[in-house]
């Protein structure tokens, strides 16, 4: 008798052979790509980690816009930024959507925005969160709680200097928190608010990573009972339900609790809530647009922050130079703030290369073609998949010289390089990220925080060698360095003293 497990495989030969024999037709020729093997096509080509070098490699030989046939599916890489823009912003109401990702409706996710299809729903998230944070001075109103944190952040690798990417990681989260949801977290304890947000976004990275999971490309194989030995991919999604539902649900309750009790807060998730205009049929967008808002801000300051921590022990002129600039506009009587700015070029040149050097995302999540198109002499059919290879755009040695040095001077001068987020690294068209300005003033208040502060060294080995970190990232859709050791230090007495007054000041934010 046939198994529910024949019945899948056989389903599942029926659709591959559907895609071989009734390919869609055009008189145009895809894009050009490696030849594939019958029935799977490049399914067996495609890399399993780190994705971007890879099709960085194959856009060598194939050029900036190429393709994969995947099971059928067409994948179509862009290797070239005016391409990008060209198809995802000129003609972006075809590319606007998402692919449905098997292992986000599996585990929840697909209620947060990055992967929302080009719906009513998603239009109504963009339209929330653009309320709130849609332009750069809508956040001035933050400014005070983003300067807050930042001091807790130099508070916190001054306290345990031996791990500072918990430090950053605490931040991160703390930071992110305070702003969507008005909380503060705990010191003195683990806080279970900063766990799950730990927790449930590294599970958010994982299920994203390209090529990771059958269930993405075989999507009939999630009807597999979960314990079948081909549905491993089912046991880790009920694995991430839980956290990604408490992601959501608790902070947005406290924030509901607390204006019920006609607590003070001007949170983001707060401002949702007293808008008087939104219907209480709309709760469930609400929630899902604080919880976007503050996943996505979580992970892209914790991992330029580090990247930073990374980049001043490989490069310790570069941190001499920014701290030369802090101190000559600054001085060593206050620390820095918003009001400095302007003043500071190489700490926002700094920044820049922090974005280019290890973009934090460096394979953006896929469009798909929502109609057959033809773009420069190519077919595009329905339902490719688009990858945009931003780590490509970013080290194109074309573009910027040496492009895996870090060197903020290629921002400075009468012939500046290309800022990076004019080449994609907040994305294209009508999924560029709503927070990008939420992401500027997050990453740059904490970046000259920690040059003004922080002095930042190689750690030693048992033999008292250096130990110099790896300019490498984990993998997945937001990555982070990979774990490196490090010395932190403040550069003085002084600044301690100054910070805690700076910390006395702020203890009444929200």
């Amino acid at each position: 008798m046939p198994t529910p497990i024949d019945a899948v495989f056989a389903l599942v030969a029926c659709f591959l052979l559907y895609k071989v024999l009734f390919p869609r037709k055009s008189l145009y020729p895809l894009p050009p790509g490696p030849i594939g093997w019958p029935i799977v096509g490049n399914a067996l080509d495609m890399p399993k980690t780190h994705a971007w070098r890879t099709f960085a490699s194959w856009g060598e030989k194939w050029g900036p816009i190429m393709s994969v046939n995947v099971l059928g599916t067409p994948f179509v890489i862009i290797n070239d930024p005016e391409i990008a823009d060209e198809l995802l912003s000129k003609t972006g109401s075809l590319y606007a959507d998402r692919p449905t990702i098997q292992m986000a409706l599996l585990t929840g996710w697909d209620r947060a925005l990055s992967g929302a299809r080009y719906d009513a729903r998603f239009r109504e998230y963009r339209k929330l969160i653009g309320k709130v944070i849609g332009t750069k001075g809508s956040m001035v109103k933050f400014y005070p709680v983003e300067d807050y944190q930042a001091n807790m952040f130099l508070k916190r690798i001054f306290t345990n200097p031996a791990d500072p990417a918990a430090a950053t990681r605490k931040t991160a989260a703390a930071m992110v928190l305070h702003l969507t949801y008005g909380y503060k977290i705990l010191e003195d304890r683990p806080d279970p608010f900063v766990e799950k947000v730990d927790f449930a976004m590294s599970q958010f990275s994982d299920i994203h990573r390209t090529g990771a999971y059958m269930v993405e490309i075989f999507p009939i194989l999630r009807y597999l009972p979960a314990w079948s030995p081909l549905a491993q991919f089912k046991r880790k999604a009920a694995e991430c339900v839980g956290p990604c539902n408490e992601m959501a649900d608790i902070p947005f309750a406290y924030v509901k609790e607390q204006l019920n009790r006609g607590e003070e807060n001007n949170s983001f998730a707060a401002d949702l809530l007293k808008d008087k205009s939104i219907s209480s049929e709309k709760l469930d967008d609400l929630k899902w647009s604080a919880a976007s808002f503050y996943a996505a801000g979580s992970d892209t300051t914790v991992s330029v922050v580090y990247s930073y921590l990374m980049a001043a022990i490989l490069y310790p002129e570069m941190q001499r130079k920014a701290q030369a600039e802090v101190d000559a506009v600054v001085g060593k009587d206050r620390l820095p703030s918003f009001a400095d700015r302007q003043s500071l070029p190489y700490v926002e040149a700094v920044m820049k290369e922090l974005f280019r050097w290890l973009p934090i995302v460096p394979l953006a999540v896929p469009h798909r073609a929502m109609k057959d198109n033809v773009f420069d002499g190519y077919f595009i059919p329905k339902d490719s998949l688009i990858f945009v290879n931003v780590w490509q755009f970013l080290h194109d040695s074309t573009v910027y010289k040496d492009p895996f040095a870090f060197n903020p001077e290629r921002f400075l001068g009468a012939n500046p390089e290309p800022d990076p987020i004019d080449r994609g690294l907040f994305g294209y068209g009508r999924r560029v990220c709503p927070g990008i300005h939420l992401a500027d003033v997050s990453v740059w208040i904490n970046i000259v925080k920690a040059i003004a502060c922080i002095k930042v060294s190689p750690a030693y080995d048992e033999n008292g060698q250096t130990k110099m970190p790896v300019p490498e990232t984990t993998d997945g859709i937001i990555v982070r360095p990979v774990p490196f050791d490090c010395l932190v230090e403040p550069r003085s007495e002084q600044i301690l003293q100054i910070l805690e007054e700076a910390l006395k000041d702020g203890e009444n934010v929200n």
